[in-house]
């Protein structure tokens, strides 16, 4: 449910941001300071830019903050394998024993 509500609100955004670029073609005036440097430009490009650059942004963060979680799943699943081999090798001592005491083996 949430994965499915992310997206329609990802492509509601996405739909909002491609009609204002195809929309918007005036000219505006990007000043860089302290350098010296002015560049002109159609306004959808630094708010595309924008977009762009605060979607790699949180991306980074979420993938940091991601990092416990991520570490815990991994001991996790190394315990689980830890504890399957451990039943794998009691399970043969079971089946060892079975099949002694069907031989008819003195009961220990």
């Amino acid at each position: 449910m949430k994965r499915s509500f992310s997206l329609l609100v990802m492509s509601v955004v996405g739909v909002i941001v491609v009609v204002f670029s195809t929309s918007n073609h005036s000219l505006v005036i990007l000043d860089f300071w302290p350098l010296p440097i002015l560049q002109e430009t159609p306004i959808y490009i630094p708010v595309l830019a924008t977009g762009f650059f605060g979607f790699l942004f949180g991306g980074i963060v979420s993938w940091f903050s991601g990092g416990n979680i991520r570490k815990k799943a991994r001991n996790a699943n190394r315990q689980v394998s830890n504890l399957e081999k451990d039943l794998a090798v009691l399970q043969n001592k079971i089946d060892d024993l079975d099949d002694l005491r069907k031989k008819g083996a003195p009961k220990i």
